[in-house]
């Protein structure tokens, strides 16, 4: 059985800093991370699941450029379920490691705005690069963002004629709400990491992250509709050229 909930997102550049610091959302103000070679770098896998009544697909209705926006059916993106209850979107990473490899420099991060949908619905940037919006609509979208952070809150229109926008944003933060004020179904999220040891699941639920430095960390789970586990993180031991796996069962937030 499949099901779901609604949002998407992304930008590019590279930190040449001896350390990158963190201070909002998702780590500590003193957090620091400094690139360095890594010897012997295991392995995290999993699966993430959801346990709970699926809800039924909720279609959105479009109610502006239909032409481009109703072309394909709109729905709800915030809980994509499939087979097995595997989770979809979820953000998996590490809370307090320090020390490890630095971001690919051969990577560009972008959201695309297409059919009046973000996609990819849950995008990361590194801290210190921008995010490019696409707009392969030709249409206007405005990119209105609800972060927390310093730098992380915006509201910038896309006109049809600009195809890429490149949006500065600020500090770490996980989870920052992305919307379109033209199109008000319109939805996702994108999280600023302050070190590359992260995955978002596929639609198996499964997720990967490799060439961590031997050690015990935190490892941490955010997902739009089911919360997170910053408070109780999970503890993995990485070997020396080992592999751990560890998997999440969600379940819908309580609400605050």
């Amino acid at each position: 059985m499949k099901a779901k909930m609604v949002f998407p997102l992304l930008g590019v550049m590279l930190i040449s800093l001896c350390y990158v610091q963190a201070s909002s959302a998702g780590f500590p103000a003193s957090y620091k991370y400094t690139p360095t070679k890594v010897t012997g770098g295991g392995t995290i896998t999993g699966v993430v699941t959801y346990s709970g009544d699926v809800p039924k697909l909720k279609p959105i209705e479009v109610n502006r450029d239909p032409d481009v926006c109703g072309k394909t059916p709109k729905y709800d993106e915030s809980l994509v379920v499939g087979a097995g209850n595997t989770l979809k979107y979820a953000l998996v990473y590490l809370l307090d490691i320090s020390k490890g490899m630095d971001f690919p420099t051969d990577k560009t991060y972008e959201i695309d705005q297409h059919g009046c949908q973000f996609i990819p619905h849950v995008q990361v940037v590194p801290l210190g690069q921008k995010l490019t919006m696409l707009n392969s609509d030709g249409i206007l979208h405005n990119i209105h963002t609800h972060g927390k952070g310093k730098g992380n809150e915006m509201n910038i229109a896309q006109p049809k004629f600009r195809k890429q926008l490149p949006v500065p944003l600020g500090e770490a933060e996980v989870g920052i709400k992305i919307g379109c004020d033209v199109h008000s179904w319109m939805g996702g999220w994108v999280s600023i990491m302050p070190h590359p040891y992260y995955a978002v699941t596929n639609e198996k639920g499964e997720y990967k992250i490799e060439n961590v430095p031997p050690g015990t960390y935190k490892l941490v789970y955010w997902q739009e509709y089911c919360g997170t586990n910053e408070k109780e993180p999970a503890s993995v031991t990485i070997a020396a050229g080992g592999s751990v796996t560890q998997n999440f069962t969600l379940k819908k937030a309580a609400k605050k």
